[in-house]
């Protein structure tokens, strides 16, 4: 007598699923770099815009004046910056006019329709104010940041 045993066709094998596993594993090797990169450049211009902000809002309060907070961009190097300035001088203070840049990190364009981001003397903006962050390497992956 000869047994034959009958598969049934419902379900993997241990060996088809630990193929498929396999693959999987291969395939996300791969391919995490590119995401945790473009993920790392978003967290690292975020930071730097939140600092950028908490100082302009700081130095407002200090100094009691108005402080700018503007996007720059660098056309030889093609390199964004937010660059935060002191437009005005005081009648009971001289401060020659402050200004400050804080590069942004490459691979990440910051878009910000509203123009400069004006605090006042209590380091508070009028309106909220919105960046856009947008990845170079892809055009499908962005993030906005809103300062209020």
């Amino acid at each position: 007598m000869v047994h034959t045993i009958m598969r049934s066709g419902k379900g993997l094998t241990a060996i088809e699923l630990l193929i498929m596993i396999s693959i999987f594993a291969v395939i996300v090797i791969f391919a995490a770099p590119r995401f945790s990169n473009s993920n790392s450049e978003f967290v690292q211009a975020i930071k730097i815009t939140e600092s950028t902000v908490d100082q302009a809002r700081k130095t407002a309060r200090y100094y009691r004046t108005d402080v700018l907070m503007q996007l720059e961009t660098d056309e030889q190097r093609s390199q964004q910056s937010l660059t935060l300035s002191i437009p005005k001088m005081q009648s009971n203070e001289v401060l020659n006019e402050v200004e400050e840049k804080f590069p942004l990190p490459p691979g990440i364009q910051v878009i910000n329709e509203g123009g400069a981001i004006r605090f006042d003397q209590k380091g508070e903006l009028e309106t909220p104010a919105q960046l856009l962050f947008v990845s170079e390497r892809q055009e499908d992956e962005s993030h906005q940041l809103v300062i209020r």
